[in-house]
């Protein structure tokens, strides 16, 4: 008997045929798709876009960068149908009513597959952070994204490692779960002679260093604004203590790290893991597959998966993703809406988290196919102990300053101290008066 996802995968493909013959005119109508083409490839990878254009409409992909997409919508004439953006950039564009509502869709009997609930078959905080802003739905997430920690459990379960690091540290060598504990892991396995270092760090000033430093600032209880959705204001909480000590733990793993880790981004911290030339470090969910390609890793199968350690006594993740959205020049929204429901079956997520995606529709992880993945289990229990971050309107704004100023620091010319007083002080001008200062800057501007 078939699978009950793929009948109504199968029925929802009939309803739009259906429609399509209804409603196209002579020339079929084509959804231009824009996002960045490291994140479209799994929807590409699925294969069943071609499946999707026997509805009569064809589907065109574009590869653009966010802030690409951002320069091309012009408000009522949009080039695009769809967009799949990072869900940071969701308040600058309501705000500057580019995008539109989809609640009116969501209503829209005809455009719904019966069996699709998205309010009880999506992880609800997921949708709500990626995807609303306010009390408005905008879209559905394209992909979620946190970040775990990536080991060599080959190396962590050799007998002479475990002997020699006992002997050393007086403790048995295991999965850090506290930075006390990954200091150690990283200085044990610190062997410059062999070109092999128990860590690194995304050094390079731009998005890997913030992303990064995040995982520090949340696993010390910190954040940037204390707020509860990514839409408000709150105070800024940068330069709290929590921070400062995370930020100066964070600096403390270069002594770790291979000589070039100030010139790491996303790429070369992925290559060092790929490549054998690090023991652990933290990567995101979506660089997992890449290390489990045989053809290109040569640790595939030796690595562990874990959340990151935590200071603080609580275990936390990031909230990241990105979201469809749907300009308000469109010039196919009702067929935009469609397509995003199609996206959304079970079939399509299930293939999209097989080829490097992760859904937050939950019965993706029932698939026998996505459970035997080795980073489905952290990931999942990664989804309830979140952080959010912001969506703000002035998102881009605050995410450049924090990139400058904690170039600053890793780099010896701030400390950790000074660095995010002046990050703080440099929020509270880009905010205005929509919020204010929780801690003392010192010196005072």
């Amino acid at each position: 008997m078939m699978p009950l996802d793929k009948i109504r995968s199968l029925a929802l493909l009939v309803v739009l045929s259906l429609q399509a013959g209804c409603n196209r005119s002579s020339q079929p109508i084509t959804i231009r798709i824009a996002g960045d083409d490291w994140f479209l490839k799994s929807l590409v990878d699925t294969g069943m876009i071609a499946a999707y254009e026997k509805t009569g409409e064809r589907i065109e992909l574009l590869n653009r960068n966010d802030r690409t997409i951002m320069q091309d919508l012009n408000g009522e004439h949009s080039p695009y149908d769809i967009v799949v953006m990072r869900h940071r950039w969701l308040g600058t564009l309501v705000q500057k009513h580019e995008v539109q509502s989809i609640d009116s869709f969501l209503q829209d009997p005809a455009l719904n597959d019966a069996g699709f609930q998205p309010r009880q078959q999506l992880f609800p905080d997921w949708w709500r952070e990626l995807s609303w802003y306010g009390d408005k739905v905008y879209g559905y997430p394209y992909t979620g994204l946190t970040a775990f920690l990536c080991y060599r459990k080959d190396l962590l379960d050799d007998r002479e490692n475990q002997r020699r690091f006992k002997a050393r540290y007086h403790r048995d060598l295991t999965v850090p779960t506290n930075w006390k504990e990954y200091m150690q892991v990283a200085e044990f396995f610190t062997r410059p002679g062999d070109h092999f270092y128990g860590t690194y760090i995304s050094g390079k000033q731009g998005l890997a260093l913030w992303y990064e430093w995040l995982n520090f600032v949340y696993s010390f209880g910190g954040d940037i604004l204390d707020t509860q959705h990514g839409w408000e204001n709150g105070d800024i909480v940068v330069n709290s203590p929590n921070n400062v000590a995370a930020t100066e733990q964070y600096v403390k793993l270069i002594a770790f790290s291979p000589p070039d880790t100030l010139n790491y981004g996303w790429n070369e911290a992925q290559a060092a893991l790929q490549q054998e030339h690090a023991f652990m470090g933290l990567l995101w969910s979506d660089q997992a597959y890449l290390l489990e390609d045989r053809a290109k890793s040569k640790v595939a199968g030796k690595i562990g998966y874990s959340r990151i350690p935590s200071n603080s006594g609580q275990s936390s993740s990031q909230l990241e993703g990105l979201t469809y959205l749907i300009p308000t020049g469109s010039a196919h929204a009702w067929e935009a809406y469609r397509f995003l429901a199609w996206a959304m079956s079970d079939q399509v997520q299930v293939s999209q988290t097989l080829h490097g995606s992760n859904s937050i529709r939950q019965s993706v992880y029932e698939d026998a196919r996505v459970r035997q993945m080795p980073y489905t289990g952290v990931f999942l229990a990664s989804v309830p102990i979140a952080k959010e971050k912001s969506t703000l309107p002035e998102s881009s704004q605050m995410t450049e300053a924090i990139e400058s100023h904690l170039s600053e620091i890793v780099t010896g010319k701030e400390s950790a101290q000074g660095g995010l007083d002046k990050l703080a002080h440099n929020l509270q001008q880009i905010l205005g008066s929509k919020t204010k200062l929780r801690y003392p800057v010192h010196p005072a501007p």
